[in-house]
């Protein structure tokens, strides 16, 4: 009879308290059916999907496999997959979107960059980092020795900035001292 006289006088304590015992189970049977909802525990490995084709993993059930981006790549077939995420091997639950990057069968277009006033190593360097070729060096007499005079694409003469395809061939003419100009240059 004192417990029930306790919290018929402390109605304050008794609400708290049962707040506490209503909260403390609803967290238990939260956490309870969340672990059942998410299947908590439950993984798979992630496949490994590096170059097959949307078309061969579009049937793979445990996941949804989702085309995220598309870049070009040389030495790959175009159409398939080149990265995934996430990675082939790491554990993941059943249902899990894997996002893919395919390799595109068009090669991107790249920025012609200004070769003028290089060197022809400079220039081969920057056109190497530009994804370009160098093609075709023709030497010019000029009082400029190894100096880019002009840079050239499909024999016309091209201004930096000028979109052009990936790995094109760039004509040079390089300057070139002859033997009489450096001569008369010893004698000034």
């Amino acid at each position: 009879m004192k417990g029930k006289s306790f919290f018929s006088s402390h109605p304050i304590l008794s609400s708290l308290l049962m707040m506490m015992i209503i909260s403390l189970i609803i967290v238990f049977v939260a956490v309870k059916l969340t672990n059942i909802i998410t299947h908590h525990g439950k993984e798979v490995p992630a496949p490994d999907l590096a170059g097959k084709t949307m078309e061969e993993v579009k049937n793979i059930e445990d996941f949804k496999i989702i085309y995220s981006d598309s870049i070009f790549a040389p030495d790959m077939v175009a159409g398939t997959i080149i990265a995934q995420d996430p990675t082939a091997g790491s554990n993941v639950k059943k249902g899990r979107k894997m996002y893919v990057t395919i390799a595109t069968l068009i090669p991107p277009d790249v920025e012609m960059p200004n070769l003028l006033d290089l060197s022809l190593r400079q220039a081969e360097n920057l056109l190497k980092t530009n994804d370009l070729k160098l093609g075709q060096v023709i030497y010019k007499a000029s009082k400029y020795n190894n100096a880019v005079l002009e840079q050239r694409y499909k024999g016309r003469i091209i201004a930096a900035g000028t979109k052009i395809p990936y790995q094109s061939a760039i004509t040079l003419i390089i300057g070139k001292q002859q033997q009489d100009q450096l001569l008369e240059e010893e004698n000034e």
